[in-house]
């Protein structure tokens, strides 16, 4: 697994590469809450994201919690079909605001 982090218009940018499980979950949650301490507005593009476990989906639920309590904005684009599976297992889907595509994310209304 690997992240990279950018900006675009008001939002941080960041790009989960690869496999997220359980070896490297921990390093994704603390990445995630450094990121929920100095970010309000967060795009997580998933597009090269190939696995998440469900330590990976805590991970994204600990940034969640995070931007939530400071009123912060939270978007996640480009799921892959089985990553969307996971996530409507989870019931994950309902608690994160999904879009297709980086522009649908980045011009959405809050």
């Amino acid at each position: 697994m690997k992240v990279r982090e950018g900006k675009i218009d008001s939002f941080a940018l960041v790009e989960i590469i690869g496999r997220v499980n359980s070896e490297n979950s921990e390093s994704l949650k603390n990445y995630m809450q450094e990121l929920g301490k100095r970010e309000q507005r967060i795009l997580v593009d998933c597009s090269a994201l190939e696995y998440i476990s469900s330590s990976g989906l805590g991970a994204l639920l600990v940034l969640l919690k995070l931007i939530q309590e400071k009123g912060g904005t939270l978007r996640l684009f480009s799921l892959s079909p089985r990553i969307t599976e996971v996530f409507a297992i989870a019931g994950f889907d309902k608690f994160f605001l999904i879009f297709p595509n980086l522009e649908a994310a980045r011009l959405a209304k809050d």
